[in-house]
């Protein structure tokens, strides 16, 4: 079927053609160069709670609240002004319900001279699309028991600061914790224990960050936080100040027992001259378990 053929069996209400809009289970419209409504199918009246026979004539500033209708018909008209197809996806928020996501699919038809005539347009709903998409991003990028960054976000974003860090010729450091005899109480008190003493850890180390630092579950029982702007001696003096925040932590794990918690850490700066950030996590490392090695509960570098 043509445009031209299609403007001819929208103007005449053809109803073998409405039959087959009324089929289709997604919101469809068409409309004239005013955007006035020419009709719909059942799905889109029941989409806008308005009779076909209601809509016909009016515009979207009759059917919809001011803001979405203005973009509604600005849409419309960058569709109008530059013929063919539009496709696109917003977030409809409606009042006192929760936001859903659409995609329109538009398309122009035209006279029989070739000039424009209106437009045709379909609505699909993709609100699970959307939070399913949400839902994978995230589990890619947090931590799914302590809800702050995983390990593959904070070496993602220690290659960018680090870049970044070269790039303006400014410091950066890191602090690898660990906590301390983590083994002991997953086999005490059980691994339901354990977690909660991860999730209080890492809730701990996040609430006392500063803004531009970055915080991520590195694996298990360590964390990685990275210091952009940070010299190696100011870094010591802030892993300083997590093991004191740790090691204040009283967990409550029974109505009448509470549980400490120490950390290990060790801390290194990115070599100006020698910018290998896979060196300074291992010089890092090195300094953690020093840390262990001299008896735990304090910061080495």
């Amino acid at each position: 079927m043509n445009d031209v053929d299609l403007h001819q069996l929208l103007q005449g209400n053809h109803r073998a053609l409405l039959l087959v809009i009324d089929a289709l289970p997604f919101p469809i419209y068409y409309k004239d160069l005013d955007g006035k409504y020419l009709g719909c199918n059942k799905a889109y009246a029941e989409y806008v709670g308005i009779d076909r026979e209601q809509l016909i004539g009016k515009t979207v500033f009759e059917i919809f609240d001011r803001i979405p209708a203005a973009i509604f018909a600005a849409s419309d008209q960058e569709l109008l002004n530059s013929p063919g197809i539009q496709i696109y996806e917003t977030p409809v928020h409606r009042q006192g319900q929760d936001t859903i996501y659409i995609k329109f699919h538009k398309a122009t038809f035209h006279e029989q001279d070739g000039t424009v005539a209106g437009l045709i347009g379909a609505i699909i709903d993709i609100t699970e699309q959307k939070t399913l998409e949400k839902k994978f991003q995230r589990l890619a990028t947090y931590d799914d028991l302590t809800a702050i960054y995983n390990r593959r976000e904070g070496r993602k974003q220690l290659r960018k600061l680090c870049k970044d860090a070269v790039r303006k010729q400014r410091p950066i450091s890191v602090i690898l914790l660990d906590l301390d005899d983590f083994k002991r109480i997953n086999d005490t008190y059980g691994h339901d224990t354990g977690d909660v003493v991860l999730k209080t850890a890492a809730q701990c180390l996040d609430r006392y960050s500063r803004a531009n630092d970055f915080v991520c579950r590195y694996g298990g029982e360590e964390f990685l936080i990275i210091l952009p702007e940070t010299s190696l001696t100011e870094a010591v003096a802030i892993a300083e100040r997590y093991r004191k925040e740790l090691q204040s932590l009283k967990i409550q794990i029974t109505s009448d027992e509470d549980l400490g918690v120490t950390a290990s850490l060790g801390v290194s700066q990115l070599d100006n001259e020698f910018t290998d950030r896979e060196m300074m996590l291992k010089q890092a490392d090195t300094a953690l378990y020093k840390a262990k090695e001299k008896g735990k509960n304090q910061v080495c570098s």
